[in-house]
């Protein structure tokens, strides 16, 4: 071995121990620096803004989120696109600020609650008939799942998230807009808010006319079942004035025959009087308690009294001779069951 060159260098370090340690210390300060201004440019851009986010939401921090979210902007922009889709929503000359309100309410009730996984209903008649909320319980759960930082320029970024709406059975697409400003990366807009409350309106309005078809088929199936039990035979309806003269009386005597294996207790019947040509004069709804057991036939008149000078007292008298028509609008039945034929309104606004 060539022990005169390993000590001189060891005596070359020791005499130079110095300045190895400073080029040493220098080279630790250059990486220190360096990766401090990288995680400084870091904290500074679209990513990591992104990545606080999703955190927040994941967390449910509100005091995080309020500073990452500019909620003022996000609910007047949103307020202006759901009055276009909901004209009648708050309606009044404050119906912007105050359905800007409710929205930010809404988002307050989210960040404040548990968030609870939506429940998937596959039955579209149990789904129909829950009651629709604008937000599903897992709100911010969704958001914080299917978040993504999609592109990014220097001021300006773009995130996407889906949300599925259970009761809808829809997802919706989310774009937001995050922007670079002098307190750092806040979201400003949702930049598909035309087209995502567009969407929620369309899915609504078939959510309703689904509701309102739900009614319409039970009651064909309630109308079957009536005319496979208690059928009615004949209506008819006569009008004349008594003898004071003014005074007018208007019968409906009905037919019907329980043909079921089930007794009948009490009855309402939808009637429409008309006269001759078919115009409708009068419409009631008339009564009885008249037990009706199997095999039985029904027979039952109604009087109605009206005033012989009004109106609609001389419309009937020229109308003679009158015709009815008539339908059952309720069977109480003698097993405790009650057939009832349901009003079938138009699509009733869920959202008022």
């Amino acid at each position: 071995m060539n022990f005169p060159a390993i000590s001189r260098l060891i005596s070359f370090v020791r005499q130079h121990i110095l300045v190895f340690a400073a080029g040493i210390l220098i080279v630790i300060v250059a990486v220190l620096f360096y990766s401090g201004w990288r995680y400084y440019q870091f904290r500074q851009s679209s990513l990591y803004a992104y990545e606080e986010l999703r955190d927040a939401l994941k967390n449910a921090q509100t005091n995080n989120i309020a500073e990452l979210v500019d909620f003022n902007a996000l609910s007047r922009q949103l307020a202006a696109n759901l009055m276009r889709s909901y004209p009648f929503l708050k309606a009044g000359p404050d119906q912007e600020r105050q359905i800007s309100d409710m929205i930010q309410t809404a988002l307050l009730r989210q960040l404040r609650s548990k968030q609870e996984a939506a429940k998937e209903e596959p039955d579209l008649k149990t789904r129909l008939k829950t009651p629709l909320y604008a937000l599903p319980s897992d709100f911010l759960e969704q958001l914080s799942k299917t978040i993504s930082l999609q592109t990014a320029s220097e001021g300006t970024a773009l995130l996407t998230a889906r949300i599925r709406h259970p009761l809808l059975d829809k997802n919706f697409p989310l774009i937001l807009r995050m922007d670079k400003t002098a307190e750092g990366w806040i979201v400003r807009s949702l930049v598909n808010g035309p087209e995502l409350t567009r969407q929620f309106r369309e899915a609504q309005v078939e959510r309703m006319r689904g509701q309102r078809q739900m009614i319409v088929d039970k009651n064909a199936q309630t109308e079957r079942r009536i005319r496979d039990l208690f059928p009615l035979q004949s209506c008819s309806a006569d009008a004349g004035l008594i003898s004071d003269g003014s005074t007018l009386l208007v019968v409906v005597r009905v037919l019907a025959r329980d043909i079921g294996t089930v007794g009948v207790n009490n009855m309402n019947l939808f009637a429409e009087i008309s006269d001759a040509s078919g115009s409708n004069l009068l419409s009631r709804n008339l009564n009885a308690v008249q037990p009706v057991r199997p095999g039985e036939d029904f027979k039952r008149s109604w009087t109605i009294e009206l005033d012989g000078r009004s109106e609609l007292g001389r419309r009937l008298l020229q109308g003679l001779p009158l015709k009815c028509t008539a339908a059952w609008k309720t069977l109480g039945l003698d097993n405790g069951e009650v057939l009832h034929i349901s009003d079938t309104p138009e699509p009733i606004e869920e959202f008022q």
